[in-house]
């Protein structure tokens, strides 16, 4: 009796009905509302509902496309207009050779949102530096002190002009020659003194010595290989591209070079754990085989030693004496034989002296070539070297026997670059490296998604 109760009273709780019709009683199988604290930052994005707030967005977002802006803030006249213009009859059909393609009225720009600007035109080398320096003049404005150019500028504004005595551009004032020694200018200063001249007038710079060497011999613009001609001879152009053949090949051998050094070894020839602890031990161990014959080698030393403390005898003191003297005596004779020899050698000694002289020309000679041979080379100005700069030069295949079909080859404007860097005018450079911070956000046109879809 007590199970029948118990269903009857939880058939009961199933048939009641609620009084709301979002009230769960009576439903079977309804999910349980899941609890969530929303005092948790983390649970708001999740257990919110936010589609409405999406939806207007994307609302917004269609207006500024369509109609440039929000149409609640435009007025009437720019969202309607009166028509007063009759319908024509018969709608004039466009002709089928100027109807635009379909292809080019689908990639037809249907938004009035102006695309992005392009990030990298607007990157300036050094632009932090730059920027700080911009803020420090300004609060140097601010407090009234102005950068050096600025206050030359304005006192040369402020000054005031000499007043002219005539116009240059009339036809009747003399000329003169401005490098005479009798100048116009000059008559204010005529019957002074030498030294007062000296130093009160005002005197040209000096133009330094150096100025009038060129850093190079090379000349500002070179003739290129004949077989760079637009239509070159066959042998010509070989040799051009012998050239550039050899050129590549030593730019290969040198990569070749640097893949062998940075090479791991086979394995044969890899170190092992004996070849480690032996090259360890190197010179710690002593071989006892040495011990004996060192002990006999210290004893000769001592008697050796002992032989030579010995005192010598006034007979042994007095022959070496002799000998010292009669040794610097042969010395000195040898010495006068030699002289009067040299006498009969005269020919002999001035044909050295040519043959001196000859070598001597000929090593002068080769160190001015070299001199020379240095001064075509650029100078090492900066960290980096020079580089030559690949050859330009057509294929085969690539000659035309017309300048309209030629294809251009380099840039006039890189070419005077590596003559500035060659002729040792400007240091070589490399171009700046942007490192970007921020990344690059790519965003899919709603007009491009139609046509990939």
């Amino acid at each position: 009796m007590a199970a029948a109760g118990k269903r009857g009273v939880a058939g009961k709780e199933d048939d009641f009905l609620g009084f709301s019709a979002l009230s769960k009683c009576g439903k079977k199988g309804a999910p349980k509302r899941k609890r969530v604290n929303r005092n948790k930052k983390k649970n708001w994005k999740v257990h919110s509902d936010v589609r409405d707030v999406e939806e207007f967005l994307d609302d917004v977002r269609l207006q500024e496309r369509t109609a440039g802006g929000l149409l609640a803030d435009k007025e009437d006249e720019s969202l309607f207009f009166l028509d007063t213009v009759k319908p024509v009859k018969a709608a004039v059909k466009i002709k089928k050779r100027n109807r635009p393609l379909k292809i080019d009225l689908i990639l037809q720009l249907d938004s009035k949102v102006p695309p992005p600007k392009d990030i990298t035109s607007h990157q300036v080398p050094n632009g932090r530096k730059l920027k700080r320096k911009r803020e420090r003049e300004e609060r140097l404005e601010k407090r009234g002190i102005l950068p050096r150019p600025e206050r030359l500028l304005r006192a040369q504004l402020n000054s005031k002009p000499a007043a002219k005595d005539g116009g240059n551009n009339d036809p009747s004032r003399g000329f003169y020659d401005l490098w005479a020694e009798k100048n116009p200018l000059d008559s204010a200063l005529e019957g002074k003194d030498h030294w007062y001249l000296e130093q009160t007038k005002k005197s040209r710079v000096k133009r330094p010595e150096k100025l009038k060497n060129k850093p190079s011999q090379l000349p500002a613009v070179e003739v290129p290989a004949p077989g760079a001609s637009y239509n070159p001879t066959y042998e010509s152009h070989q040799a051009l591209l012998l050239r550039a053949h050899e050129l590549e090949l030593k730019t290969v051998k040198e990569e070749e070079k640097v893949q062998r050094q940075v090479k791991l070894p086979p394995r044969a020839e890899l170190p092992t754990e004996e070849s480690k602890l032996q090259e360890l031990c190197e010179g710690l161990v002593e071989e006892s085989d040495h011990d004996g014959s060192g002990e006999e080698e210290s004893k000769e030393q001592k008697s050796v030693s002992l032989h030579q403390r010995e005192r010598k005898t006034e007979r042994q003191r007095k022959k070496e004496k002799e000998a010292k003297f009669l040794k610097a005596r042969q010395e000195v004779e040898k010495t006068e034989r030699l002289r009067r020899q040299g006498l009969f050698q005269l020919k002999s000694l001035h044909s050295m002296m040519k043959s001196r002289q000859a070598e001597q020309l000929r090593r002068k000679k080769l160190r001015d070539e070299k001199r020379e041979a240095k001064a075509l080379l650029p100078r090492r100005l900066g960290r980096l070297k020079y580089k030559e700069p690949a050859i330009d030069l057509q294929l085969s295949d690539e000659l035309t026997d017309s300048l309209r079909k030629l294809k251009p080859e380099g840039s006039v404007a890189r070419d005077r670059f590596k003559s500035f860097q060659k002729r040792s005018l400007i240091e070589p450079r490399e171009r700046a490296k942007f490192k970007r911070r921020l990344k690059v956000k790519y965003v899919e046109k709603r007009a491009f998604r139609e046509i990939t879809l």
